[in-house]
């Protein structure tokens, strides 16, 4: 009898501990080998996880629809911003990998973001034209060699990151891109938070290791412009 209730304690102990430490793995932002700015003059547009799936989600983890619009209108206008200059947009999509995680999400997030989904494509709304569709595993698009690799070829060291959810994928994406030595500018209005607290925390961590919030023209901390410089 004991030995049966022990090892049922030791089973549910070791499946919290291992779903702990993917969460978190999943949530890492990786470092990287550090970039030459002067060799690298070019800017360009990083979109994260702009999908169906989220984006015109329902129910539990949904974002307001109203708030997404507004969201994707002020996306828009970066990557036309980014068209009219020239510089590359990279949309960068998440599909989860391994059956843990998938399972995960199947059971807390409706299977979003999963392999067999149907909403991993961006969605419709956004306008303009896209030069690189990258599929990520993991928060960090940075863990996917393609991203470094396109952006080595143009010549990037210029960074504007924006979309969802900007307490994760966002987040990660963006101190991922710090690590490397880019100059790096995301956007407040054009990103999507489930939790505006938290998002507010971390931009604030972000601010405060160099990232610029170029919402609205702030003067504190860069203007629209500066993503198109270069």
């Amino acid at each position: 009898m004991w030995p049966a209730v022990l090892l049922f304690i030791l089973l549910i102990v070791g499946t919290i501990g291992y779903t702990i430490y993917g969460y978190r793995r999943h949530l890492e932002s990786t470092t990287g080998q550090k970039i030459d700015l002067k060799e690298r003059p070019n800017s360009a547009l990083l979109i994260i996880d702009l999908q169906e799936d989220f984006t015109r989600a329902t129910g539990k983890n949904a974002y307001n629809p109203d708030l997404v619009a507004k969201t994707i209108s002020a996306i828009n206008d970066l990557v036309t911003l980014a068209n009219q200059n020239g510089h590359p947009v990279i949309s960068v999509r998440q599909t989860f990998s391994g059956w843990y995680m998938n399972l995960l999400v199947k059971l807390f997030n409706e299977g979003r973001g999963g392999p067999k989904s149907k909403g991993l494509d961006i969605d419709t709304r956004l306008d303009g034209d896209i030069d690189h569709d990258i599929v990520k595993s993991c928060a960090d698009a940075f863990r996917e060699p393609e991203l470094e690799k396109a952006l080595a070829q143009q010549k990037v060291g210029k960074l504007t990151i924006v979309g969802l959810d900007g307490n994760y994928c966002v987040n990660s994406t963006i101190n991922a891109a710090l690590n490397r030595g880019y100059d790096v500018a995301f956007s407040d209005a054009a990103t999507l938070a489930i939790n505006p607290s938290n998002w507010n925390k971390a931009k604030s961590h972000l601010l405060a290791r160099g990232a610029r919030d170029i919402t609205s023209g702030n003067v504190a901390t860069g203007q629209p412009e500066k993503m198109a410089q270069g």
